[in-house]
C-alpha cells in the first residue's frame, strides 16, 4: 500500500515554486547571457544525475559483496535514483545549447587543427549517442534492480535478491564504460585542448562520495522521523567509515591528477590548472579541498564521531557543498568567467534541487520504507558494527 508522502502540502508547494522559479530564471537568463546560463544548468544536472547513478553504484556494490548490514535503509538510495528520467530531459536543454558551451560544436572549430583532429570523436552525434547510451542503460538498470526488490516485498522470494546480484555485476561493467564517457563528454570536453587519463576516476570518486554523503544524510533524517527503526550505532559508524575512507580517496585522486601534470609541465596540460590558478579560482580550489577532504576528516577522525549522528550530517553537508564547489571548478573556468558566483547559479541549483527532492519523496512513499521480506534484512536490524 502507498504511504503518504514525506512533505507536508506547504513543504511540497515551495519546492514547486522554487522548481519554477529555478526555470524561470535559467530562461531569462539565456537570452541574456546563453553560454553562462547553460553552465550553471550542466552543474547542477550533472551534480543530481551523477548523484543518482553513483546512488545505484551503492546499491549494486551491496548486493554483489552480499552486505546485510546496509538494507535497512536500501530504499534511500533506490529512491535517490528517481532523479534520472528528469536529468535525462534537462540533459536535452544541454545538447540544444551545445554550442554556447563546447567549443568543438562552435562554427570556428573547423579552423582548430587540434579540434579537426578529434572531430571523430567530439561532434554532436556521437555524444548525443553516448550521452543517450549512459543515461538509458542508468535508468534501465536502477528499474530492474529496484523492481526485484519491491517484487520481494510480495513474494519474499529468494530469487530476487540472485537476480539483483547479478544485474549488479553487469550494472558496474556498463556503469565503467558509460560514466568514463560522460565525464570526458559533460565535462572534460569544455576544454577540449586540455586531457587527463586519471579524469574519469576522478569525477567517479567525487560522484560517489556525494551520493554516499546524500544517503547518509537522508537516512539520518528519516531515521528521526521514525521510519527507520533500526537504524543505530553500527549503521552509522560503517556509513561513518565509507564517507573517511573515499574522502582520503578523492584527495589521492585530485593530488595525483595535479601532481603529475605540474610535474610534467606540459603547455597541453598545464593551461588547465593555470586557468583555476588565477583570478580568484585558487581561493575556490583551496574551498573545495578543505570541503571535500580537510572538514570530513576532522569531524569523523575518532571512532566515537562515527557514530555521532551530529558530526556525521555536518560531513555529508560538507562533502555535499564540496561536491558543488568542486564542479564548478571544472566547469566555470572554461567559460573564461569570474570565480565569484553569479545571481543565476542559486535559483538554477535549488530549482534542480527541488526537483531531485519531489522526486525522491514520490519514489520513496511508493514502496515500504525498508524491503519488509529481504533475506539480509534480520541481520541488518542486529547490525552492531
Amino acid at each position: 500500500m502507498k504511504r503518504r508522502s514525506l512533505l507536508d502540502p506547504w513543504a511540497k508547494g515551495l519546492l514547486l515554486v522554487l522548481a519554477a522559479a529555478g526555470a524561470a530564471v535559467f530562461f531569462a537568463a539565456f537570452k541574456a547571457a546563453p553560454g553562462r546560463a547553460l553552465a550553471a544548468l550542466l552543474l547542477g544536472n550533472v551534480y543530481f544525475l551523477m548523484l543518482a547513478a553513483a546512488a545505484l553504484v551503492f546499491i549494486a556494490i551491496q548486493y554483489l559483496s552480499g552486505a546485510g548490514w546496509s538494507v535497512l535503509f536500501r530504499r534511500v538510495p533506490e529512491a535517490m535514483t528517481a532523479y534520472l528520467p528528469a536529468g535525462a530531459l534537462v540533459m536535452l536543454a544541454v545538447l540544444a545549447g551545445a554550442k554556447y558551451l563546447y567549443p568543438w560544436a562552435q562554427a570556428g572549430a573547423v579552423h582548430d587543427e587540434l579540434l579537426l583532429e578529434k572531430a571523430g570523436y567530439l561532434n554532436l552525434p556521437g555524444w548525443t549517442a553516448r550521452t543517450a547510451l549512459a543515461l538509458f542503460s542508468w535508468w534501465w538498470f536502477s528499474r530492474a534492480i529496484a523492481g526485484h526488490s519491491r517484487a520481494q516485498d510480495l513474494d519474499g522470494g529468494a530469487g530476487h535478491t540472485r537476480k539483483a546480484s547479478r544485474l549488479s555485476a553487469i550494472f558496474l561493467v556498463v556503469f565503467g564504460i558509460t560514466f568514463t564517457l560522460a565525464s570526458v563528454d559533460w565535462v572534460m570536453s569544455l576544454d577540449p585542448h586540455w586531457y587527463s587519463t586519471i579524469f574519469p576516476w576522478y569525477m567517479f570518486g567525487g560522484a560517489f562520495i556525494q551520493a554516499v554523503a546524500a544517503v547518509t544524510l537522508l537516512t539520518l533524517l528519516l531515521a528521526r522521523r521514525g521510519l527507520l527503526p533500526g537504524f543505530g550505532d553500527g549503521h552509522r559508524r560503517d556509513l561513518g567509515k565509507y564517507l573517511f575512507a573515499f574522502s582520503v580517496f578523492w584527495t589521492y585522486l585530485w593530488f595525483c591528477q595535479f601532481l603529475l601534470i605540474w610535474y610534467a609541465n606540459l603547455p597541453e596540460e598545464i593551461s588547465y590548472y593555470a586557468a583555476r590558478s588565477s583570478r580568484g579560482w585558487l581561493a575556490v580550489q583551496t574551498l573545495s579541498v578543505a570541503a571535500n577532504f580537510l572538514a570530513p576528516c576532522a569531524l569523523l577522525l575518532r571512532a566515537s564521531a562515527k557514530k555521532d549522528g551530529r558530526f556525521l550530517a555536518a560531513a555529508c553537508l560538507s562533502l555535499c557543498a564540496g561536491r558543488w564547489l568542486d564542479l564548478y571548478v571544472m566547469i566555470m573556468p572554461s567559460l573564461q568567467v569570474s570565480a565569484r558566483p553569479q545571481w543565476l547559479d542559486a535559483p538554477v541549483f535549488l530549482g534542480l534541487a527541488s526537483v531531485f527532492v519531489l522526486l525522491f519523496d514520490r519514489a520513496f512513499a511508493a514502496a515500504p520504507p525498508q524491503p519488509v521480506k529481504d533475506p539480509y534484512l534480520e541481520e541488518s536490524l542486529h547490525h552492531r558494527g
